[in-house]
């Protein structure tokens, strides 16, 4: 478990990167872990931040493990596939959330991600 002094890496630093394939979509996704929240993603035509943000969401994406988050942010996921084998589930605008992570697979722009880590 984290140590609650320590600050996450999403909470010390703004994670920010362009998506062309995402152009013309906007709109926020938590994601979470483990029914453990890491974060939110906003997309706003196409340019994507991922922060620590508790706000109101339009769809809030489930991943079994950090590895799952991790590889859906990098584009190496297909969310139909995954979510048959149960390895990521969606609540709210799934269309919404259908639509960015196979954008994501289109062209993502996190070669590296605040997830990365096995630790917080």
């Amino acid at each position: 478990m984290e140590n609650q002094g320590q600050e996450s890496e999403v909470q010390r630093r703004r994670w920010e990167a362009d998506s062309p394939a995402l152009a013309g979509v906007s709109g926020r996704l938590r994601l979470m872990v483990d029914n453990e929240s890491l974060g939110v993603l906003t997309v706003d035509d196409g340019h994507l931040s991922v922060t620590d943000d508790a706000g109101a969401v339009d769809v809030t994406i489930m991943c079994t493990t950090r590895e799952d988050l991790v590889k859906m942010l990098r584009g190496e996921v297909n969310v139909v596939v995954a979510a048959l084998r149960g390895q990521v589930r969606m609540r709210g605008n799934r269309e919404l959330g259908a639509k960015v992570v196979l954008g994501l697979r289109a062209g993502s722009p996190f070669v590296r991600t605040p997830f990365d880590a096995k630790d917080g």
